[in-house]
């Protein structure tokens, strides 16, 4: 494969809602979309960006120079080059490992379609036709949890991901008021970091009786002695949605999570979250990957590895998010708590370029 060129399109839309988490708040929706093409062929590809999506844009064009006019053996042999010239440097966590990822996507979906393949089934075989899913997230600060509970039950999602992190007590009272509006629904408790390891005890016994599908992020994402204490705990633990390559295999290989959460535009694209899902497949620990905020490209991007690998569900936003609802075609709408995989060869959507030009950062 010759890749001809790679570009980098920053974009941003103001939020409209109020959306704040235990350790964070969200002025806006916002990522670097990447274009590239190989043998004749455009694939896109999505940059997870929480600072300047200017700043990742440049680093996707400046990577973008290390694959562009070469013969390559697969996209594979890309990503390694690239990340040769990270590891060098030691620049093998953060924004740089963003970009990359980006660039691994479009590459990927390029692959697709040349060969004419969703790119479920080039990763597996036997990659199912639809995926579970869930609803991501509800944030108090939002509004209404009835309104917001309903909305996720209207699209035909399985459950709900809640963001808490406000306190041990508050957490509670905000879980068992979502717990009462969906008695038989999936619900995932995600503090973002918010606690130290005891804090983060305490929460697990106190959410032990609300049969949450696990608590994701109770410390911080590299706080691995945090995790190490709270292996055992009550409530089954998630993480992985802030972890880069080098970051999975040591709590993979120790059993530190129930649940591993690789976010597909930060983790190193498709290449790195494929061997993520086969490892947790190995070792008996369940893979649901991350969606978050991001747009329609790292959702379809989510579905097609959790078509080829078994999954406890995708993150969908039920909301207005306008990366995924406006940014990107052909993004299926779940159904009876499943969404199919998107239909066609690679990633199987395309992305607007006009709403790209319109919100270009």
């Amino acid at each position: 494969m010759r890749v001809r060129s790679v570009e980098a399109f920053p974009v941003r839309v103001k939020a409209e809602e109020r959306l704040k988490g235990g350790t964070f708040s969200y002025a806006s929706y916002q990522a670097v979309m990447v274009r590239a093409e190989v043998d004749g062929v455009q694939g896109w590809g999505e940059a997870m960006t929480r600072f300047d999506p200017g700043a990742t844009a440049l680093l996707v064009r400046y990577f973008g120079k290390t694959v562009e006019g070469k013969e390559w053996d697969g996209e594979g042999s890309a990503w390694e080059a690239v990340w040769r010239e990270l590891r060098i440097r030691g620049h093998t966590r953060g924004t740089d490992v963003e970009a990359l990822s980006g660039i691994d996507i479009a590459l990927h979906d390029c692959r697709g379609k040349l060969e004419r393949k969703p790119l479920g089934r080039i990763l597996s075989g036997r990659a199912a036709g639809e995926v579970p899913a869930f609803a991501g997230s509800l944030f108090e600060s939002r509004g209404p949890l009835e309104t917001q509970v309903a909305a996720s039950k209207a699209k035909g999602l399985s459950g709900a991901k809640v963001k808490v992190g406000f306190g041990v007590e508050e957490d509670s009272r905000l879980l068992r008021r979502v717990r009462a509006l969906w008695e038989d629904g999936m619900l995932v408790a995600d503090a973002n970091g918010a606690y130290d390891s005891s804090t983060a005890l305490r929460a697990c016994d106190a959410f032990s009786d609300l049969d949450l599908a696990w608590f994701e992020e109770p410390v911080l994402s590299d706080d691995v002695a945090g995790y190490r204490a709270l292996k055992g705990a009550r409530t089954r633990i998630g993480a992985g949605e802030s972890w880069f390559p080098g970051d999975f295999h040591i709590p993979l290989a120790e059993g530190l999570v129930g649940v591993v959460e690789p976010s597909v535009s930060r983790c190193g694209g498709v290449k790195v979250e494929a061997e993520v899902a086969r490892e947790a497949a190995a070792r008996g620990i369940s893979f649901s990957p991350m969606t978050g905020m991001n747009s329609g490209v790292s959702v379809a991007a989510s579905i097609h590895v959790a078509s080829a690998f078994r999954s406890a569900g995708v993150e969908f936003n039920p909301f207005a998010n306008p990366l995924q609802t406006e940014l990107v075609r052909g993004l299926p709408e779940p159904r009876g708590g499943r969404v199919k995989v998107p239909a066609g060869d690679g990633l199987g959507v395309e992305v607007d370029e006009r709403f790209l030009k319109e919100h270009g950062a």
